[in-house]
């Protein structure tokens, strides 16, 4: 008798463990793991190995459980009928059992593992290993059979679904959108998005880029350069369409400094590098990466016909993963934050306002696809040029045209509505 109850409570022990072993496992961290195996960690390693083969680890852990749970049950069916009869010791024998493996060899270690699942996989790993090695022959008999019958019943595919590690990461992103590292994982999703955004959703206009005559007199030129708040500046000849040049204020001082005060045969080109043209199509992703091949950072933005649309710099990539950068050559009235003025019945905003922006700043999902700037999602969803005092509802939010110049909206109220289905 007390051979049986020390097997038994042997059994359950056991029970516990491959319970929460699975619990854990299952429920630890990837990246963790991974870095603690990059720090040298070889309890992560064995982990990482384990999870490499879910097949043969589940399957160890399933026949673990199986055999200790029906050994458990057994030895207390013999322990109740010794005691009480075949009649009511099979009966008391079935709630039992029940009772201490639903309570103490399911729930309670299930309940621990999942609070501190790496801790766990961590602390147990040489064990799992030992098992995987003792029981492999046994693993690969039940993994063959229950291959052929998956292929006997049709189940058996060759493809696998792909590991998608890109939307693995977006989702782990998404899960702490609303934490205390809000501002982290807004620039986190960014960068995942960089390959989604073209140019020329970010770029400045050419009604807002700032361009100069190259046929100016040098004291013209020189007193625009000094009162334009930009150290690149495109220079055009004839007219705007045809930049010739971009101008770097760092060579303006250099070739001006050549001359030793005596600018008469001061050409001004010398100054400046060619331009770098890009189609708005392309990627920030490639634009990125091109920037950094290329060593600069600034290019002029065209359509598939060569027709300049506007300009875009490193900075405004950059400001697209991090958010508005103000430096002291900024004009307020360049940043979003002066753009946007927040009051009870929602946001006032201009309409170039950048949608990407506002989603950033307010949390909001405002598709993006379509139009970059809040004047542009108005104008495809209505399908015409709204007038002034025009209200509408889409996405979840009420939308009022504040002002306008000519057909161009100026100023646009936003407020989101409590039926977030609203279309």
């Amino acid at each position: 008798m007390t051979l049986s109850i020390v097997i038994l409570i042997f059994c359950l022990l056991l029970s516990m463990f491959f319970s929460g072993v699975e619990t854990a496992i299952t429920a630890s961290s990837d990246a963790l793991l991974h870095e603690f195996e990059k720090k040298g960690n070889k309890h992560a390693k064995i982990i990482k190995k384990l999870k490499s083969q879910p097949d043969r680890f589940l399957s160890m852990i399933l026949f673990g459980n199986n055999v200790v749970n029906i050994a458990a049950t057994a030895i207390t069916t013999s322990i109740c009928i010794s005691l009480w009869g075949a009649r009511w010791g099979v009966f008391l024998s079935t709630f039992v059992v029940s009772f201490i493996v639903l309570i103490f060899c399911e729930i309670f270690p299930k309940a621990v593992a999942i609070r501190n699942p790496n801790t766990i996989v961590l602390l147990v790993a040489p064990v799992l290993s030992f098992l995987m090695f003792l029981l492999s022959p046994m693993l690969l008999f039940l993994n063959t059979v229950v291959k052929n019958v998956m292929r006997f019943c049709g189940l058996l595919h060759k493809e696998k679904l792909s590991n998608n590690g890109l939307t693995e990461l977006r989702g782990a992103i998404d899960m702490h959108k609303n934490s205390d590292i809000k501002s982290e994982t807004n620039m986190l999703k960014s960068v995942l998005d960089l390959s989604e955004v073209s140019v020329g959703d970010i770029m400045t206009y050419r009604n807002k880029m700032v361009s100069l005559d190259v046929s100016l007199p040098l004291k013209a030129l020189m007193d625009k350069i000094l009162s334009c708040p930009y150290t690149r500046i495109p220079l055009w000849k004839g007219k705007k369409s045809n930049i010739v040049g971009i101008l770097h204020t760092k060579l303006l001082l250099r070739a001006l400094h050549a001359y030793k005060g005596d600018y008469k045969d001061f050409d001004i080109m010398q100054a400046t590098t060619h331009p770098w043209f890009v189609l708005e199509t392309t990627s920030l992703l490639d634009q990125l990466q091109a920037c950094r091949r290329r060593h600069e950072h600034f290019s002029i933005v065209v359509d598939e016909y060569g027709v300049i649309q506007g300009i875009v710099t490193l900075e405004d990539i950059l400001e697209e993963i991090v958010g508005d950068i103000m430096d002291e050559t900024d004009h307020p009235s360049e940043s979003i934050i002066s753009n946007v003025l927040e009051t009870q019945d929602g946001i006032v905003a201009d309409g170039s306002v950048s949608i990407r922006d506002l989603n950033r700043r307010f949390g909001w999902e405002l598709p993006d696809e379509e139009a970059s700037t809040l004047a542009g999602l108005l104008l495809y969803e209505t399908e015409q040029i709204p007038h002034k005092g025009a209200s509408y509802s889409f996405y979840g939010f009420n939308f009022k045209v504040l002002d306008k110049k000519g057909n161009r909206i100026t100023s646009i109220r936003v407020t989101p509505t409590e039926d977030k289905d609203e279309s």
